[in-house]
């Protein structure tokens, strides 16, 4: 009596058949999970219009006590006459380039309490980047062009999101839940500059499929430029 063997290229055929099934199994789970896990947010004013710019943070974090800096320089540059980009995030203790790129001489400087510094009259790329160790927002401005003003965020929180210009940003981790505390920082609000606004998540904004976080703010005021001033250097 003959046992009946299997045939090598149907035994290889239900192989790799099962193969696919496992693969596709696995992709759409891993979509799902990602897809689900996904937090979107938006900022909006007073008027429902979008805030790009505007920084999300959790209330509740493991600050980064006493770390020294990784070694990253971030860039602050200098184009067309404005500081790019106009906010820039920075973990504390971490240096900052001002590269200038316009094809004119700026003189950058901030008066603000979590970092004073001055970068008088210089064109292209200053010798040694600035460090900034101490959380704050930082205020800078152009002693030439009035018309220029930048913010630098330090920040010592794990995880800082900043809005793209829809007033939109994507928290790829869920880890939002019942009565969680967001802090949201925007260079305009009616409060102050160095301000945050708390917001505690509630059953009804879980529920949407986008939370939207509305703060108050106030337009800039109106800066006079001196873009077309001459400046006479010896």
């Amino acid at each position: 009596m003959k046992i009946p063997r299997d045939n090598p290229k149907r035994t290889t055929l239900i192989t790799l058949v099962f193969k696919l099934i496992m693969t596709l199994a696995f992709c759409t789970l891993v979509l799902s999970n990602s897809a689900f896990s996904q937090t979107k947010i938006k900022v909006v004013d007073q008027n429902n219009s979008p805030l790009s710019n505007a920084i999300i943070e959790f209330v509740i974090d493991q600050p980064s006590v006493d770390k020294p800096h990784t070694g990253s320089t971030y860039v602050m540059d200098q184009v067309n006459k404005e500081f790019s980009p106009e906010v820039l995030i920075v973990p504390v203790n971490n240096l900052v380039s001002f590269p200038n790129s316009d094809d004119i001489r700026h003189h950058v400087y901030s008066f603000s309490p979590a970092k004073t510094f001055e970068l008088k009259l210089y064109a292209g790329k200053p010798k040694s980047p600035i460090a900034f160790d101490n959380t704050g927002v930082v205020v800078m401005g152009c002693n030439i062009h009035d018309s220029m003003v930048g913010y630098i965020y330090v920040t010592d929180k794990q995880q800082s999101y900043m809005t793209d210009e829809q007033g939109e940003v994507v928290l790829t981790q869920n880890n939002i839940v019942l009565n969680t505390q967001l802090q949201v920082w925007h260079a305009g609000n009616s409060k102050g500059v160095d301000q945050h606004t708390i917001f505690t998540i509630n059953q009804a904004m879980l529920k949407q499929d986008e939370i939207t976080l509305m703060i108050n703010v106030i337009s800039p005021e109106p800066r006079d430029s001196f873009a077309e001033l001459v400046v006479h250097e010896h």
